[in-house]
């Protein structure tokens, strides 16, 4: 099968982009993709976000490829954060978001740590592979909120999970069949608080390349104007 990507990293209306998008091969050949989201603000979000991609690329490079070690690369990013965090006292709060997607003969493997998301359109569907870790998907999930509730739920976007955090972080690890025709995508939230599930379906089924799908997006957010970065990564299989 051939794998083609696309990314897209944008500032919006911020002075410093604290969004990264990633693209490298493993040693093996299988492809690796991430998207992060970097917190912490004073330029320590994007601090963050390079130390997590740094390492999660050094951890994975050379490694059997597993949710085992996606998930033990995650957590060695979250470690190196808070190793740096005590040589800097102006970025002891920073913290990132992570969503990492693998791609080979394994078919998809992936590892999520806050509320950068990743779903894949199959056919005429789509699906989430990922769940925020956030106040409102907290109190959702236990049904103490309504879908309708949660979308004016004033928290609803409050972590409470990020690689940095002084708290044990969540790191959801999960697998995937890899199909020809799959359209993957990875997005921080300044895509997704913008462009819903249905539409990101409707933009997947109509672009021919993962190129054109990034330009749709990045149009269709820029004219709803964004008031956060906004990142995204396109994985198609043909």
């Amino acid at each position: 099968m051939k794998i083609s990507t696309a990314l897209l990293s944008e500032t919006g209306p911020r002075s410093v982009n604290e969004d990264a998008v990633s693209v490298w091969h493993a040693e093996d050949g299988s492809l690796i993709v991430a998207v992060a989201d970097g917190l912490g603000g004073m330029g320590s979000g994007d601090t963050a976000f390079n130390l997590a991609i740094s390492t999660v690329k050094e951890a994975l490079f050379s490694s059997a490829l597993s949710q085992d070690t996606l998930r033990l690369a995650v957590l060695k990013a979250h470690s190196t954060i808070l190793g740096a965090q005590t040589k800097d006292p102006e970025r002891s709060k920073m913290a990132t978001t992570m969503t990492v997607l693998a791609f080979g003969n394994f078919g998809v493997l992936g590892a999520h740590c806050g509320d950068t998301r990743a779903a894949v359109a199959r056919a005429s569907g789509i699906k989430r592979l990922t769940k925020d870790h956030s106040e409102g998907q907290r109190l959702f999930d236990a049904g103490k909120l309504t879908k309708e509730e949660l979308s004016v739920y004033p928290r609803q976007h409050i972590l409470e999970s990020a690689l940095g955090d002084h708290n044990a972080p969540t790191i959801n690890t999960f697998e995937f069949d890899m199909l020809p025709g799959d359209r993957f995508v990875i997005t921080s939230d300044g895509v997704h608080g913008i462009v819903l599930l249905r539409e990101m379906r409707e933009f997947l089924v109509k672009a021919k390349d993962p190129s054109e799908f990034v330009e749709i997006v990045k149009n269709c957010v820029v004219e709803r104007r964004p008031k956060d970065n906004f990142s995204l990564a396109a994985v198609f299989i043909s």
